[in-house]
């Protein structure tokens, strides 16, 4: 989590996941999203999407961004 006033970080490391990665792919991606949810649950306002995931769109949509 950002410190107030931009006076750094606050990271915090669990444990490993037990039986970890598995031979099911995607099961540990589902695994790891719904870890990643869970995670900017708890404080959606400091989450930074910096990625452009969808940079076309079918013609008429609107833009994501």
């Amino acid at each position: 989590r950002m410190l107030p006033g931009a006076g750094g970080y606050v990271v915090e490391i669990g444990e490993p996941w037990a039986d970890f990665p598995t031979a099911d792919v995607e099961a540990d991606t589902r695994r790891m999203n719904a870890w990643i949810e869970s995670m900017v649950r708890t404080m959606p306002e400091q989450y930074y999407w910096v990625h452009r995931r969808f940079k076309t769109r079918p013609e008429g949509e609107a833009r994501p961004y």
